[in-house]
């Protein structure tokens, strides 16, 4: 009898736990089956990612405000008295074939365009004045007449004698050359002769724009020398009268318009695009720069 339920004993447990390893097999397969993995989990979470992205927009960054241009009234205020007085900026004046062989294109406007922008301002009635007319209108209030301009040519290039001279004299319009005085007599540039002859024929003045070209971001010794020296040319040659002066490349700096205001120069100009023109801005001035285009696309 001991031997009987030693083998249902037996058995019967070798069943439970052959049936409880199975179990504990199955269980183990289907966790490992069903369990996600590493890999999963991330492509369930871009998954997720890409469904949000499409239903949230990211906020855009918000715009700086571009700065309002003052008005007349408001210039007048903080800087006046102001007058409108379109200040034409030039530097080459030649065949514009030539100008691209030659690799200044960027700083030239053809001859043509030239003669016609002067044929434009003859014909709209538009009076081209001196500077000494804008040094009158700051120093005593004299009127400034309406529609009216001021023509600068930059550089002393020598085609200013061969182009740009002649057109002025057939109307006999006032300009101002800047002339960096050092480069005189360089190839490109005009000769002393010629400068004095023009200045001596027609209403153009020979300005300051340094010996050597050299920007006025520079040391007080640098801007000393490069405006000192061209102004003591510029006087030998009887030029010169009234101090008026063009920063090169359009640059300034405090050091240079205290520098300036203490060599009593009168006016100076920028490359700072406006046509307003302010008497405590009158060393830093701004201008409209042409191009191959009509006048009348300049606001003229």
């Amino acid at each position: 009898m001991k031997k009987s339920l030693l083998k249902k004993f037996t058995i019967t447990h070798l069943f439970l736990i052959l049936g409880g390893g199975l179990f504990i097999a199955l269980l183990f397969i289907f966790l490992v089956v069903n369990h996600p993995t590493q890999s999963s989990i991330k492509s369930t979470s871009s998954t997720v990612t890409s469904q949000l992205s499409t239903t949230i927009s990211t906020p855009l960054p918000t715009p700086t405000p571009k700065p309002t241009p003052l008005s007349f009234a408001d210039m007048s205020k903080l800087y006046g008295p102001c007058v409108q007085l379109p200040t034409l900026m030039y530097h080459h004046i030649q065949d514009l074939g030539i100008a691209k062989t030659e690799g200044h294109a960027s700083l030239t406007v053809d001859t043509k365009y030239f003669a016609r922008d002067m044929q434009y301002l003859s014909d709209h009635g538009y009076s081209v004045l001196p500077m000494t007319s804008l040094i009158s209108f700051f120093d005593n209030g004299t009127p400034i007449p309406k529609k009216s301009v001021m023509i600068t040519i930059d550089d002393g290039y020598d085609d200013f004698g061969t182009d740009a001279a002649p057109i002025l004299a057939q109307y006999h319009f006032p300009a101002t050359l800047f002339v960096p005085t050092g480069l005189v007599e360089n190839p490109g540039y005009l000769h002393w002769s010629t400068i004095t002859s023009i200045a001596a024929s027609q209403p153009i003045l020979m300005a300051n724009h340094t010996w050597s070209h050299h920007n006025m971001e520079a040391s007080l010794s640098v801007i000393q020398h490069e405006v000192t020296t061209a102004e003591t040319q510029l006087e030998q040659h009887g030029l010169d009268n009234p101090k008026v002066f063009a920063y090169p490349y359009g640059l300034t700096s405090p050091t240079a318009i205290n520098f300036l205001n203490g060599q009593g120069f009168k006016l100076a100009f920028t490359t700072v695009y406006g046509n307003i023109l302010c008497k405590q801005q009158r060393l830093t001035l701004p201008r409209v720069r042409i191009g191959n285009a009509p006048l009348s696309s300049y606001g003229l």
